[in-house]
């Protein structure tokens, strides 16, 4: 609990009963200007756990910061117990230009945060780059998060048309004799899923995830180098506040707040958007690909449930014929959780980011440990 943690970021500092606002500086700028994060922190009157709420990593992600200011506001401090510190962008720069990266740097800024590196990696040819300003700026506040957070969420947006739902990072870990400490953390980032009432997907196999450094994501980090619980919410499109994901993305945070006694009352189902009825866990995978090019017609929408062999789409030409290999079906068993092209698809790309069938365990070393 964090009833005597310092409640300051940046600017912002509140005293339990208030709400402040204020800025983070994460860089100087060559203009003299500052590169800043806004900041709201909302502290009740009672001491209770401190909740990290973040959104807008990816400056086209923008549904999450609506999100943020629907749940903390002043109306959240009468009922409030514990600390909720807010960062409605973690990305200004790409939001200004309404891109997923900052102008500051070409990477993607969820790549970026601290995190164990795989082992070996110092063998590689090329050295890792040094880090740029965003990385050394994401390091602090990564820093401050550490220091003060029990429970963290970043909030995202997945696609032009996307479902709502969670992805369950992997814990990993090095050495087998941190599995039986690791236990609570697995049982509180289960809760933290269960409170939500948002559909859940585990994050791809532990290689790909490391591969792609998934675990200096937001929660990736959070999760494996801070060991705080953490979770990632996708919340419907891209480019613009999806209102039906806005609704589900304010309900998920206000029932995590529940569940976790920071709000009264029962936990509220969530209306707005598909929840898929399957009887088994799921991964995150990008398939079927497609074996032609061609233009693309779906058959399926977000947050449906699909069999293995089922039509999900087909290409034709520019005339609307039929192509030789223009079939794409399931894979297997699972659910769409975004349609993954406009109206071209090319040999080789993924047709749909889907959830199928998952059966990795919960804990994992991490790839070559």
């Amino acid at each position: 609990m964090s009833a005597h943690r310092p409640l300051s970021l940046g600017t912002a500092s509140a005293a339990p009963g208030e709400i402040a606002y204020g800025w983070y500086t994460v860089a100087d700028l060559p203009t003299g200007h500052l590169e800043r994060l806004p900041v709201v922190i909302a502290r009740g009157r009672e001491p209770g756990p401190t909740l990290w709420l973040t959104a807008n990593i990816h400056g086209d992600e923008v549904t999450g910061t609506a999100v943020v200011h629907d749940v903390v506001n002043p109306a959240l401090l009468p009922d409030l117990r514990g600390t909720v510190v807010a960062l409605p962008s973690l990305n200004p720069a790409g939001l200004h230009t309404r891109r997923r990266k900052p102008y500051l740097d070409p990477r993607d800024p969820n790549r970026l945060f601290p995190g164990h590196e795989p082992p070996g990696a110092e063998l590689v040819d090329q050295p890792r780059a040094h880090p740029g300003v965003t990385e050394m700026g994401l390091a602090a506040l990564f820093a401050e998060l550490r220091a003060s957070a029990d429970l963290y969420i970043d909030l995202h947006c997945y696609g032009l048309q996307a479902a709502s739902f969670i992805i369950r990072d992997h814990i990993l870990f090095h050495d087998e004799a941190e599995r039986p400490a690791l236990a609570d953390l697995l049982a509180r980032l289960d809760a933290l899923c269960r409170f939500s009432g948002l559909p859940v997907v585990h994050e791809v196999s532990a290689a790909r995830y490391v591969a792609r450094s998934l675990h200096r994501s937001t929660s990736g980090a959070a999760l494996n180098f801070a060991r705080i619980p953490a979770i990632t919410v996708e919340l419907g499109l891209i480019g613009g506040v999806d209102p039906d994901a806005l609704a589900a993305g304010t309900t998920a945070v206000r029932n995590i707040l529940k569940g976790n006694a920071m709000l009264p009352g029962p936990l509220e189902p969530i209306r707005s958007v598909p929840q898929p009825a399957v009887d088994f866990p799921t991964v995150r995978d990008s398939t079927p690909r497609a074996r032609t090019s061609g233009v693309i017609r779906y058959h399926v929408i977000p947050g449906q449930v699909f069999r293995a062999g089922e039509l999900l789409a087909t290409l034709t030409d520019l005339h609307g014929r039929p192509l030789a290999d223009g079939e794409l079906r399931a894979e297997a068993d699972g659910w769409v959780l975004a349609l993954a092209r406009g109206a071209i698809c090319y040999q080789g790309q993924a047709a749909l980011h889907v959830a199928t069938r998952h059966a990795a365990p919960e804990l994992e070393r991490f790839p070559g440990a």
